[in-house]
């Protein structure tokens, strides 16, 4: 589908990949941070092709849960340190494709993180912009989707039935070593300098002063809309250049025409980004809007 595209593995961030046209140009380039899900699925692989195919260079970059096999039980998503994300922009600007220009595009938890990059007091490491599919507007603990599954729980007496109370279950030793019992959920999943930050803690976007795109359904039952609305609040008291996008009647995954219009609104997105890399210089973005969604998918 996707032809005169170039797909590499790179050594810096093991089990990412960069995806970025064929020949000598140079591109604006996106960092792509997977969710919970983590960076084996692939998930990301498919949109990092279509945006290479519109001449952008994007590096899908693997945070946690890397290079897993398909048997192994899937990892926790704990202690990931931020500065992996400004590592992966500098390396981005520092790559002959790069015109030097970096956007963050993170989906769910990615989302969370691309939100907590634009709040660092990183200066020049940070990204010309931000795109963020439902964020979060706090910081939240560690997770793995084990510990939702039904397997991954014994009953500790002779017969639990599911309507138990979780305290009749215990931990299947065999779905890993994070039994959640024991991780102090109370700390956040992403670090600061190495350290973590209370659960539930308000993430400052206000302090990032570049454009800012945000896609959300109204029915999301995985991450409430209000987060975003809650950012987009956030972002409008302090004039800042957003673009936010409530998909009326959608949940946490967009499908067909949806998805369809999703992706052109990153793409519409990235095409204003500032090429003198000055946050300030973001004119082409209004404060806050809501174009319609007919519009964008054609």
């Amino acid at each position: 589908m996707h032809k005169n595209i170039l797909t590499e593995p790179v050594v810096r961030f093991p089990g990412s990949k960069v995806f970025r046209p064929l020949g000598g140009d140079r591109h604006l380039s996106v960092v792509l941070l997977h969710g919970s899900e983590g960076g084996s699925a692939g998930y990301r692989d498919e949109e990092a092709k279509e945006l290479a195919s519109h001449g952008y260079s994007v590096l899908v970059l693997c945070y946690f849960d890397c290079a897993r096999k398909p048997e192994a039980n899937s990892a926790t998503l704990k202690d990931v340190d931020t500065s992996m994300v400004l590592d992966a922009i500098q390396w981005l600007r520092e790559q002959p494709f790069s015109d030097g220009r970096v956007v963050v595009n993170g989906w769910s938890r990615g989302g969370e993180l691309a939100m907590i990059v634009g709040s660092l007091n990183a200066g020049g490491r940070l990204p010309e912009a931000l795109i963020a599919h439902t964020p979060s507007d706090v910081f939240n603990g560690s997770f793995n989707w084990l510990w939702t599954d039904a397997k991954c729980w014994t009953c500790k007496g002779p017969s639990c039935s599911k309507n138990s109370p979780k305290s009749q279950f215990k931990w299947n030793g065999l779905c890993g070593p994070d039994d959640p019992n024991r991780i102090d959920l109370t700390k956040s999943a992403f670090l600061i300098n190495g350290t973590s930050v209370k659960e539930g803690s308000r993430i400052a976007i206000e302090k990032f002063s570049g454009p800012v795109l945000i896609t959300v359904g109204t029915k999301d039952k995985m991450w409430p809309v209000d987060q975003t609305r809650r950012i987009e609040k956030t972002l409008k008291q302090a004039n800042r250049a957003a673009e936010i996008h409530y998909f009326e009647g959608d949940g946490h995954i967009f499908k067909g025409s949806k998805e369809r219009c999703r992706r052109n609104l990153t793409l519409a997105f990235l095409q204003k980004v500032p090429k003198n890399a000055d946050h300030k210089a973001a004119s082409a973005y209004p404060t806050i809007s809501a174009p319609s969604h007919a519009e964008a998918a054609r």
